[in-house]
């Protein structure tokens, strides 16, 4: 088997489109053998992740199946194929240690194994994991079997309820994803003082989308400056509501993510 392609691309931050711009730390590398496509990712210039990927054709249809996998198959592409295509996935933390190993078989996901400070939870894709955090009052539960995650969610000790992590089905908003992103890009305003600056910037803002849909505990994950984070809070706190999560037919509280770029142009 001999190599007959090679190819860098730089991507955004959630490593779901390629982008030119030349700020992006987020970097894929890929190489292309006969049956085999392998691929490093390389986030804020460390080694995030690395794959093996099988029956694919071209590169576009394999950064949407990564994509897709690696997000619990939410937001899944109309033109995105998955029937005989397969990935064999590592993670690895700050340290370069490995923290994951996963298996993608077309629309499946399958944990090998889980690692947390080096130490393996799973016998044969069987174990649970307890995690406490205290400097954030939560504690982690993940339950695991057959290599399939069965159930998932953060416990928040001082407000004693339980955030969803894995769920049967996703928060989502009423007009689709898609449509939110855009209402949102298209009427936060870009501040004014930043604007005299010229000044571009990349936020993330975290919150929870609650039991019957209401979008509360808005928190900027980002470094706050130039009223970025405020804008863009004000805003999701006026949008309608979503359609909540379901674990086992009942409606569950889920954590959401959002980026946002502010382009000064």
């Amino acid at each position: 088997m001999s190599t007959y392609g090679q190819e860098t691309a730089m991507f955004d931050r959630s490593f779901h489109k390629k982008t030119d711009d030349p700020r992006s730390k987020n970097k894929r590398e890929y190489t292309v053998t006969d049956s085999l496509i392998t691929v490093k990712d390389y986030k804020k210039s460390r080694l995030y992740r690395t794959g093996e990927f099988y029956g694919f054709t071209d590169l576009e249809n394999l950064d949407e199946f990564i994509w897709y996998n690696s997000n619990d198959q939410y937001d899944r592409n109309p033109n995105l194929r998955v029937t005989n295509r397969k990935g064999y996935v590592k993670y690895y933390n700050i340290k370069g240690n490995v923290t994951k190993e996963i298996l993608y078989d077309e629309d499946k996901t399958k944990y090998l194994q889980v690692w947390y400070d080096s130490i393996p939870y799973l016998v044969e894709g069987t174990g649970k994991i307890e995690l406490e955090f205290k400097s954030v009052n939560e504690k982690l539960v993940r339950i695991f079997k057959d290599s399939t995650e069965t159930e998932g969610y953060l416990i928040r000790t001082l407000k004693k309820d339980t955030i969803h992590i894995k769920t049967d089905t996703d928060a989502y908003p009423k007009t689709g994803l898609r449509p939110f992103y855009q209402d949102l890009a298209e009427n936060v305003k870009y501040p004014g003082f930043a604007q005299l600056l010229g000044i571009d910037k990349r936020i993330t803002i975290e919150f929870i989308v609650d039991e019957n849909g209401n979008l509360t505990d808005f928190k900027p994950l980002n470094k706050e400056s130039l009223n970025f984070e405020k804008k863009a809070i004000r805003k999701l706190e006026r949008m309608p509501k979503w359609i909540p999560a379901t674990f086992n037919g009942k409606n569950v509280k889920t954590r959401f993510r959002i980026p946002l770029t502010f382009k000064f142009d």
